[in-house]
């Protein structure tokens, strides 16, 4: 248990100072991040403007999900039937 904590501190710190670092290492990709970013919002706006996107798209998969709770307590009954 004590060699999981110390690994998990260690990890943790090493971790921290190359997320820190990485900038440093490659100043021009952050930028180049942040354009990108920026240029497909602004396209996403220009489609939804337009009529070409919804502005929300929302998949809830609820009949799936009513299948496979159905599925399941079949199971579960039938394995406690079984005992």
């Amino acid at each position: 248990m004590n060699n999981f904590i110390v690994t998990s501190i260690i990890a943790s710190v090493a971790l921290t100072l190359a997320l820190n670092f990485l900038p440093v290492l490659f100043p021009k990709a952050s930028r180049r991040a942040m354009d990108k970013v920026h240029e497909t919002m602004e396209n996403q706006t220009q489609d939804i403007e337009k009529g070409k996107r919804r502005r929300i798209r929302v998949f809830f998969p609820w009949k799936l999900m009513f299948l496979v709770s159905v599925v399941l307590t079949t199971f579960l009954n039938i394995g406690t039937l079984l005992k």
